[in-house]
């Protein structure tokens, strides 16, 4: 006599669940245990680069057969293939995309593996060399890095550093670009540049940057002291109108709706930290307005106020947020900023280039982020430097 297993279902269900969870997990970590794993990959993913620049600059510290090489790989090769084996459990053949970067993971772990293989004697040291080329494929790391850059800062948190994480990585990669060119190729592009040229450029390049970023902070601080005011002086009037009519209507009652102040300052709370849009909170600035008009023509002493004070000052407010740079001065920005980084590390190539350069895009980006953040209408909380509206 046959029995069924009624539970065989349930569990081929819970384990494709378990994979969708797994793949959600590694998109877009919201527990712990996965942002935790986040910040290892990415960590990871910097460090191995940095690594690589130094296998590249000092040859000496990390020779090929070397113990503190093996050591290095290792830990690289164990992590990145966790992950790898991780990502091809939830990928989908479908998925073109993820079938790409599921190849560059793949093709980033070939040449720590080849270390490994070394140093073990599976493959002869000798001709390690013939296979120079797979030491490229240490550069699709930065691929890596840039699929799960979308995530650093929900992982860091909102900071100049999550902001700038990838911009430092990006060109750490490029750095170690050129370096690996110079040793696979018969040409040296550092020698390409004239360095006493390269020093001016460098110098003109960082002038303007500079002089755009003093004058972009005069502006943005003068709007943003002028949205304070009217944020200040809106809410003074909306106030003052909610005193007149708990005053005049203690009372007497009026026969038509009572406007919402609680609900709209609810509302405007939200909007101050983008989760409320511009629509809806002038559709609720709107009934709020138009609620009041209902009250406001039975008392033709509060109709004056109404339209010179209230309407006019919630207007310019909600108006003013609405104004700010165009996308285009901020690509500007960091086009330049972009080009001075690159003459930076050209003319400072070695380990102390690269310290002078990241801590450059740091300083450079990160004021970047901050007047983006002060001309914007509302604080963004991006930055640990934010300047907010103060409080009524």
């Amino acid at each position: 006599m046959s029995t069924s297993n009624p539970t065989s279902k349930p569990t081929l269900g819970s384990r494709w669940r378990h994979l969708r969870d797994l793949e959600r997990e590694l998109a877009q970590p919201t527990t712990p245990l996965g942002q935790r794993y986040m910040v290892l990959i990415a960590v990871t993913i910097v460090a191995s680069i940095f690594f690589l620049f130094l296998v590249d600059e000092y040859p000496a510290l990390f020779p090929t057969d070397s113990l503190q090489m093996f050591l290095v790989e290792c830990v690289i090769f164990v992590i990145f293939t966790v992950d790898f084996i991780l990502r091809l459990t939830v990928t989908r053949l479908s998925d073109w995309r993820a079938m790409v970067f599921l190849v560059c993971d793949a093709l980033a772990i070939l040449p720590s593996a080849i270390v490994l293989l070394v140093f073990m004697g599976v493959i002869p040291s000798a001709h390690v060399e013939t296979l120079v080329l797979l030491r490229l494929f240490r550069l699709l790391r930065v691929v890596k890095l840039l699929r799960v850059s979308n995530i650093i800062s929900d992982v860091f948190g909102a900071s100049v550093f999550s902001l700038v994480f990838g911009t430092m990585a990006g060109h750490l990669g490029l750095r170690v670009l050129f370096v690996e060119v110079s040793r696979v190729t018969p040409w040296d592009l550092y020698n390409f540049f004239d360095r006493p040229v390269l020093m001016i450029a460098v110098t003109a390049v960082g002038s303007v940057f500079g002089i755009a970023l003093a004058i972009t902070f005069g502006i943005v601080k003068r709007k943003q002291i002028e949205i304070t005011e009217l944020h200040r002086t809106a809410l003074d009037a909306l106030h003052n109108f909610e005193v007149d009519f708990k005053m005049v209507f203690a009372d007497t009652a009026p026969k038509c709706k009572p406007p919402a102040f609680d609900e709209w300052r609810a509302a405007l709370e939200l909007y101050l930290v983008e989760k409320l849009s511009y629509a809806d909170m002038k559709a609720m600035t709107n009934t709020l307005l138009s609620d009041i008009r209902e009250v406001v023509k039975t008392r033709p002493s509060m109709d004056v106020p109404f339209h010179a004070v209230l309407v006019q000052r919630m207007s310019m407010f909600l108006t003013k947020t609405q104004v700010c740079y165009h996308p285009a001065f901020y690509t500007w920005l960091r086009r330049i900023a972009n080009l001075y980084f690159v003459l930076v590390m050209l003319a400072a190539p070695g380990l102390t280039g690269l310290g002078v350069q990241l801590l450059v895009i740091f300083v450079f980006q990160g004021l970047v982020v901050i007047i983006d953040d002060m001309d914007h209408p509302v604080d963004k909380a991006v930055t640990i430097f934010n300047s907010k509206i103060l409080p009524t």
